[in-house]
């Protein structure tokens, strides 16, 4: 799969999550006072999915049909063949009235007109830096903040704070016991690691009741795995870099990650209660901003959102969504998820995943058939293994046959034994159908002559199948199913390997074939 292919499928699944983002930003604004904080945050993670899901792939069938299709090749014809990007061939039917039409290969560099592959692979691959950078940045400074928060930090002697934590996860029932430290670097009680949870919490007095509250909060992130949310935000947000509105998602996913925790601290919490917990942290909050914690996590954020969260806190009232409530949530994330897959089904047409594709194998097959007549007009072997898969049996007999028809038609040519056909016949491709499943393909075409010319020996008329498979970026032929009758002189073993020409063999059969001792 070349950086192009995912590079698509990468701006497929950003404007069908765009989609998501549109769809649930505007409703959910709307209905935002019958949606809980919690309904909320998990719509946003349902959102930034959306950015992850080929739905492309799971609600279409696996294969894209051509049909249909056809292409004459006679000398009027002109093929541009995609074979790789590196070794791609302009191959161009050129009119000579002595041997008939006959290929001139060209190497794909000298085409000079603007190529839009070219461009989008490009694209691709600034898009792939992109992603790599911002992810890494992101990796690295979290890195950095946990190796400093580690090293100053040692075994929790709270036992107030211990005792705390274990029988809070006794009563949520949390199975994982997690690991406690004290840091005389950080401000605020803070939840790090995914593989082994750290809980980090300040060597400053805090109030027992306070720091019941802000521990309490970070425990309800411990129990949902907020932590591991937030990374694959982080990395939804790296293949996307270049779409501001994924920006935007992830914001909203870790405010409402926050709302939602402090809707669960709460939710028995009297008016006075929420009031001290709301003093709490944006005490706590405001001495933190610009930490390494905010720089690593975003947990904190500007001023203004702190006192947005203390209003949010002390407006809150803990009540259950109503039955109602919770269908409109249900159809809310169907709609969004609906939405977000039909835009990217249609984005998968627009950006033509398969088309390039397709023209590969087309052209795969178009410059097999007309680099092996090139070979029989001029009478000269012209390589075609860059065709063929060479590991088959079948491939490496039709080299060899190849090999052995030029040489016949040059050696009876030049003898003059008989009249040697060297004109160029038409034939039709029509391409009836074309099957792509991941880096294999099937293609069915019905071959059309003119039944009274002479056509070469390794063109057979009627339904020819080709099996193709992807190797390093280009289209190969593994499999050639066909009339066998029809070809039988020019390859009658698909199984056993044939030998090498012995051209002075060849010689004195046609000699002894025309009557010559």
């Amino acid at each position: 799969m070349n950086i192009e292919v995912i590079f698509k499928w990468v701006l497929s699944m950003t404007l069908g999550g765009s989609a998501a983002i549109f769809v649930f930003a505007i409703l959910g604004k709307i209905f935002k006072e019958y949606l809980s904080a919690r309904a909320r945050y998990y719509i946003w993670i349902i959102v930034l999915f959306c950015f992850m899901v080929p739905w492309y792939v799971l609600l279409s069938k696996k294969s894209g049909r051509v049909l249909n299709q056809s292409v004459t090749l006679d000398n009027n014809s002109y093929i541009t063949s995609k074979l790789s990007n590196n070794s791609a061939l302009n191959l161009q039917l050129i009119e000579n009235t002595a041997q008939g039409g006959a290929l001139t290969a060209l190497p794909y560099k000298n085409i000079s007109y603007f190529n839009p592959e070219k461009f989008v692979e490009f694209i691709g691959y600034v898009w792939l830096v992109g992603a790599i950078v911002f992810f890494a940045w992101f990796l690295i400074r979290y890195i950095w903040f946990k190796v400093i928060v580690i090293r100053s930090s040692r075994k929790c002697s709270n036992e107030y704070c211990r005792r705390m934590i274990e029988r809070y996860c006794n009563l949520r029932k949390i199975p994982k016991k997690i690991k406690i430290l004290e840091s005389d670097i950080i401000q605020t009680p803070m939840l790090i690691g995914i593989i082994t949870p750290i809980l980090v919490i300040p060597t400053k007095d805090i109030v027992r009741e306070d720091l019941r509250l802000i521990i309490r909060h970070e425990l309800v992130h411990f129990k949902r795995k907020d932590v591991l949310v937030k990374w694959l935000s982080k990395l939804i947000n790296a293949l996307h870099w270049f779409n501001p509105l994924v920006y935007f998602a992830v914001l909203k996913l870790n405010r409402e990650c926050e709302y939602s925790c402090d809707e669960e601290v709460i939710r028995k919490l009297k008016k006075d209660g929420k009031r001290r917990y709301a003093e709490v942290l944006y005490n706590t909050l405001l001495v933190s901003i610009g930490s390494g914690a905010g720089a690593a996590f975003g947990l904190v954020g500007r001023k203004e959102s702190i006192v947005e969260r203390f209003r949010f806190i002390m407006s809150l009232e803990a009540r259950k969504m109503s039955k109602g409530a919770k269908v409109f949530v249900v159809m809310l994330v169907l709609t969004t998820i609906f939405l977000s897959a039909f835009v990217q089904i249609w984005a998968k047409d627009i950006l033509s995943f398969e088309s390039s594709e397709i023209e590969a194998i087309k052209s795969t097959i178009e410059g097999f058939y007309e680099t092996q007549y090139k070979a029989y007009l001029q009478m000269e072997y012209i390589d075609i293994t860059p065709y063929l898969d060479m590991s088959k049996i079948q491939n490496q007999n039709k080299v060899i046959a190849l090999k052995k028809l030029v040489f016949r038609r040059k050696y009876t040519d030049e003898k003059k034994y008989c009249y040697v056909e060297k004109r160029h016949f038409p034939y039709e491709l029509h391409y009836k159908n074309i099957e792509l499943d991941g880096n294999k393909a099937k293609v069915v075409i019905d071959l059309e002559i003119k039944l009274k010319e002479a056509y070469p020996s390794f063109i057979s008329y009627g339904e020819n199948i080709f099996e193709l498979e992807k190797q390093d970026g280009t289209w190969k032929i593994t499999k050639h199913i066909y009339d066998k009758w029809a070809l039988m002189f020019y390859e009658f073993s698909t199984d056993q390997k044939l030998p090498e020409p012995d051209y002075e063999q060849i010689k004195k059969q046609i000699d002894k074939d025309f009557g010559v001792k």
